[in-house]
């Protein structure tokens, strides 16, 4: 984490446009597992609000899939985070702290979005 930390803050004079960005989205339960430190780095955030019907029920199973969740009344917050250069190793770990349950041995709580 602390090579990532110091990966992810802007130097003097350096161009962050040509950063290779990932966003690292989290539920509140998978935040409770880091470190006060780490949780201070994650601002909180809502899912996109839908524009339609069709979108709306899109983001309903997205919620849903996202918590572990089948009403999404039961979803809880999420938390975003942006890296710089983020690679594959550290994506792995940051799936790896995935909640997962007998419904859902894939894991859920934590997405990575590249760009």
């Amino acid at each position: 984490m602390k090579e990532l930390n110091k990966r992810n803050l802007v130097l003097q004079g350096e161009d962050s446009s040509t950063w290779n960005f990932a966003t690292v989205t989290v539920s509140s339960s998978v935040l409770d597992k880091l470190s006060q430190e780490e949780q201070a780095k994650f601002q909180m955030t809502a899912f996109k609000r839908a524009t339609n019907e069709i979108e709306y029920w899109s983001r309903v199973e997205e919620i849903c899939d996202f918590f572990g969740v089948e009403d999404p009344d039961l979803a809880g917050e999420i938390y975003v985070r942006r890296f710089k250069n983020l690679n594959l190793d550290e994506e792995i770990k940051w799936l790896d702290l995935r909640d997962i349950s007998e419904d859902i041995p894939e894991g859920f709580g934590v997405k990575v979005d590249w760009g």
